[in-house]
Formats: C-alpha cells, sequence, structure tokens
C-alpha cells in the first residue's frame, strides 16, 4: 500500500510549486481585474534563462537563480509598460487576449532559442533519506508511514513558505503593499486619494513575475526537465489554486495551492483511479468547494 504520509508530502512539495504560481497571479487579478495567460511561460522562460547562465555560461546555481528572478521581474515590468499600459482601462477580456499573444510570443521564443528537446539541469543526483519506515496491520491491509525526503524537496518546501511569509510582510508592513491593498479594494477611490495605481501596477508585475520565476525554477528542480509546454501544463492547477481560494486573493491562493496539489496526489490512493486521472480529481475538488461556497474559500479578500 502506498504510504499516505509520503503522499501528503510530495502534495506539500508540489503545493509549494504551485503556490508561487498562483500568488503571483492572484496579485495581478486584484490590481487590473483580469487574467494573465503568459503567467505560465513567466514560469518557463526563468526556467530556461537560468538553464542559459547556469549550464551554458557557467555562473553557480544560485546566482544563476538570482540573476534570472531579477531579469524575470524586468520583463513583467516591460510587458506591463510595452503592452498593457493602454490597456488600462480596456475590458477583461481584451487583456486577457492581449496575454494570450504574449504567452505564444514567449513559448515560440523558447522554441526558437532551445527547441523542443527535453532539458536538465544536470544537477547531481540526491540519494535522500528515508525519515519513516514501517506499517502498521489494519485487518486485509497495511498502514504504511514510509517518509523518503530529499534536500531537493525541502528546499522547495521552504522557499515557498518563505515566500509567502515574504509577500504577507510586503503586503501589510510597506507602504507600497497597503497601496496594493487599496488598489485592489477600489481602485477609483485609491486614485482620488493620491496613490499613483500606474506605479502600483508595475510593481504588482514585478512581484508577480518574480514569484513566477523562483516557481519555474523551482519546478525544473523537482521535475528534473525543462521543455516548451511546462509553463502551460502547470497553469490549469495554478488557475484552479486562485478560483478555489477566492480569484483575487492572495492568501486564498496560497491555500488553494496546497488543496490542489494534495488533492492531485493523493489521487493514488482512491482505488480505480491512479495516477493517469490526477489532474481530474483535483477538478474534481474544486468543484465541490466551489458548490459549497462559490465565492472561493478567502471570497477575494486581501486580509
Amino acid at each position: 500500500m502506498v504510504s499516505i504520509i509520503q503522499v501528503l508530502f510530495d502534495g506539500v512539495v508540489f503545493g509549494s510549486i504551485v503556490l508561487l504560481g498562483a500568488v503571483g497571479l492572484s496579485l495581478l487579478y486584484g490590481i487590473g481585474n483580469f487574467a494573465n495567460f503568459a503567467h505560465g511561460e513567466l514560469l518557463a522562460v526563468s526556467a530556461y534563462v537560468t538553464y542559459l547562465l547556469f549550464v551554458t555560461v557557467g555562473l553557480p546555481f544560485l546566482l544563476a537563480a538570482a540573476v534570472t528572478v531579477g531579469l524575470t521581474a524586468l520583463l513583467g515590468v516591460g510587458i506591463d509598460r510595452g503592452i498593457l499600459q493602454i490597456h488600462r482601462d480596456s475590458g477583461s477580456l481584451t487583456k486577457l487576449l492581449v496575454t494570450v499573444g504574449v504567452a505564444f510570443v514567449l513559448r515560440s521564443l523558447i522554441r526558437i532559442v532551445w527547441a523542443s528537446e527535453p532539458r536538465s539541469y544536470r544537477l547531481p543526483l540526491e540519494q535522500g533519506t528515508q525519515v519513516l519506515e514501517g506499517g502498521i496491520p489494519l485487518g486485509i491491509t497495511t498502514f504504511r508511514y514510509d517518509l523518503f525526503m530529499t534536500t531537493d524537496s525541502l528546499l522547495v518546501v521552504g522557499l515557498g513558505g518563505a515566500c509567502a511569509g515574504a509577500t504577507h510582510l510586503f503586503l501589510t508592513r510597506t507602504k507600497m503593499g497597503v497601496a496594493m491593498r487599496a488598489t485592489a479594494a477600489n481602485r477609483s477611490l485609491s486614485q482620488v486619494t493620491g496613490i499613483d495605481t500606474d506605479v502600483v501596477a508595475r510593481i504588482a508585475w514585478a512581484l508577480s513575475a518574480g514569484l513566477a520565476a523562483i516557481g519555474g525554477i523551482a519546478l525544473a528542480v523537482s521535475s528534473g526537465l525543462l521543455y516548451p509546454r511546462m509553463g502551460f501544463d502547470i497553469l490549469l492547477l495554478v488557475f484552479a489554486a486562485v478560483i478555489l481560494g477566492g480569484i483575487g486573493s492572495p492568501y486564498g491562493a496560497m491555500v488553494g495551492a496546497y488543496v490542489i496539489a494534495i488533492a492531485q496526489e493523493a489521487s493514488v490512493l482512491v482505488p480505480g483511479v491512479g495516477a493517469r486521472y490526477r489532474l481530474a480529481v483535483a477538478f474534481v475538488i474544486l468543484f465541490v468547494v466551489l458548490l459549497v461556497k462559490p465565492t472561493g474559500i478567502a471570497g477575494g479578500s486581501w486580509s
């Protein structure tokens, strides 16, 4: 029997990656009231830029990752200033279609530069540690409580928690964070009170893209592979986490990320389901929660 503890831990690891994408996506929705379909491609681009700096150029991995986060944040600001600024007062559908176009452009650039073959960071393989091992007989079955961890998995969980905590402190303890919360609550009133909502939008793009970059690098390290569709493949789960948490709520997105990821990993415990239907199980959980609470876990609240 599969270890339930191992499944839950794997769900937390993957949930930490989904969280990094979901929080940034939720921030942008709260500020600009649109769904950024280019968000997944920002994850993919960041993973490939890190590959360029680490494998091709030869920078130390942590330095390559840090430079990538900064470059991706600048890319986010560039997309906002160069493309979306002129659509600031446009409808949500217009902005959505614009970001779909940006997504196709970014994915095409990845294919042009790196082709479609899967790549990897060529990091040393980890042996990991068997933290728990054993089982408890329960009638005709056995409850397994095995738990296997790697350093990478622990770092991903720690990174997700650290970024979530840093985002909370930014939103609650800084002047710009308070301005972002005010803009999300009422953009027109924020402008009247003297808040430069254009600057707020750019900071939101920088923060969102930076978190996406961290998520993309963590995904590439955790999975061991880079491929052009990697951002799009995880984008569905990121959107599911945002919707489950309450559209536009960063805190709801944090909770929704772990719920969706754990539900997906736990699908292997359901007889007759298996790993092939992990994505379907995650969305079934989404539908059930929304039937009970249509506004999501946090109802779009930033508090």
